[in-house]
């Protein structure tokens, strides 16, 4: 029987920064457990300590601001030790330089290797291994970001993302001639409340052939507005505690999404989407996927507000219900975009000299 190791995982969610950064980690554990590692989860507080124990993971709630990450690092030190693991994978945008250094020297004397999932290149982040596995990853300047500093391991581009293992090896879309069914998901806390201003778009404008199934985030504030307006929009569906958004997006004809995580989603579903930024980190990913000729991006939320964006987004996920040769192009870029593979590349390559098996 091979030896079962410990895997660290720091990061957080809540209303503030959303699910992304804990549902890719969780995405990760989930094929470190193919390699024989077992997870545990560093969290600031509990707000996601159910999520991540109902999937099977332990957790450490560290008692600290999730803003102020300087201030635990004594803690994950501990951590490291009483565990004795072999990698520690911290992913929030609160980082600091000082803060990945000392944790770098703490992993040093533990020999355990320090992993850090980007998408920013705010600086040079000291690790020994950094993900970014965004479709502009490879085009990313970390050469120039680590001038004059060693870099750590690189792991760019989409080969790398890190898709639960639902999306893995999904079958190839079959595309309708005439689309009637547009998913909508716009995050796990939906902060912009965005969700409820497309309520009120469809409400108004959207045409009743086209069916809207709107995926309501686990922490969106508006939960209850929404509910109440849906009710009385005939094409409205409403999704919520979603376990099976694979199928979900494979049923959908097309979709509407923030610029997130939830792209590359799609693409494994091939489902063809238009796209908006709500956020600063979510304006490189929408010109990398426009740049390749992949989604549209209808613009950014603090640049149009909240009603224009919406209108410009049911307006495109309509027209495009009704091209039946673009949602085809579109699907077939998408093929070539993930293979839900991306988790299992991450760990593979992180602990590739002390294990043989293949992912």
């Amino acid at each position: 029987m091979k030896k079962v190791n410990t895997v660290l995982f720091r990061a957080d969610a809540n209303p503030s920064v959303g699910f992304g950064h804990i549902m890719r980690c969780l995405s990760i554990a989930d094929a470190a457990k193919d390699f024989h590692q077992e997870a545990v989860f560093l969290l600031a507080d509990t707000t996601v300590q159910a999520l991540v124990k109902g999937r099977g993971y332990r957790t450490v709630v560290l008692g600290t601001d999730y803003k102020s990450m300087e201030s635990e690092t004594e803690k994950v030190g501990a951590v490291i030790e009483q565990y004795h693991a072999e990698m520690l994978l911290v992913d929030s945008y609160f980082v600091t330089e000082r803060y990945l250094n000392t944790l770098r020297h703490m992993c040093k004397r533990a020999d355990c290797r320090l992993v850090y999932i980007d998408d920013v290149l705010a600086f040079p982040y000291p690790c020994d291994v950094l993900v970014n596995y965004n479709i502009y990853g490879p085009d990313a300047d970390y050469r120039g970001l680590y001038r004059g500093t060693t870099s750590p391991v690189l792991l760019l581009g989409t080969s790398f993302v890190p898709l639960r293992k639902e999306f893995q090896s999904l079958k190839s879309r079959a595309v309708r001639k005439q689309g009637k069914h547009v998913l909508v998901s716009t995050g796990g806390s939906d902060s912009e409340h965005m969700t409820l201003a497309l309520v009120e778009e469809i409400r108004k404008n959207a045409a009743e052939s086209v069916t809207f199934h709107m995926v309501v985030g686990a922490m969106n504030a508006d939960r209850d507005a929404i509910s109440v307006r849906a009710e009385k929009v005939k094409n409205i569906v409403l999704h919520e505690n979603v376990s099976n958004m694979s199928e979900l997006m494979q049923e959908a004809d097309a979709a509407v999404s923030a610029a997130g995580s939830t792209l590359y989603e799609l693409c494994a579903a091939q489902t063809p989407a238009v796209t908006c930024i709500l956020a600063d980190n979510q304006i490189p990913g929408a010109e990398g996927f426009a740049r390749h000729g992949i989604l549209k991006s209808c613009g950014d939320i603090r640049v149009l507000g909240s009603r224009e964006l919406a209108r410009r987004l049911v307006q495109e996920a309509v027209s495009l219900c009704g091209q039946y040769d673009e949602r085809l192009r579109i699907a077939e870029r998408m093929s070539g975009v993930v293979d839900g593979r991306g988790a299992g590349r991450i760990v593979k390559t992180i602990i590739k000299d002390r294990y043989d098996t293949c992912f």
